[in-house]
């Protein structure tokens, strides 16, 4: 899976107008997400959030959890 389409290591443009944040071990808990996301006051237009692994399994809401690959 080294390829352009999935490169190992994956750089990203320094966030100039917000904060961000590094999550894993989801688990398919969205709803737990979303609440740490509130009390840390997360801005989706500038603050950006990134997953290291572990979206689905155990959880209650892993369609969800898949369906946040797809957010901006």
């Amino acid at each position: 899976m080294n390829d352009p389409t999935y490169p190992l290591v994956c750089r990203h443009p320094s966030n100039e107008t917000g904060r961000d944040f590094v999550v894993g071990d989801l688990h398919g808990c969205v709803d737990a997400l979303r609440y740490l996301l509130c009390e840390i006051g997360f801005n989706g237009e500038r603050d950006r959030l990134f997953s290291v692994g572990n979206l689905i399994d155990r959880g209650t809401d892993s369609l969800a959890a898949i369906d946040l690959i797809d957010k901006p």
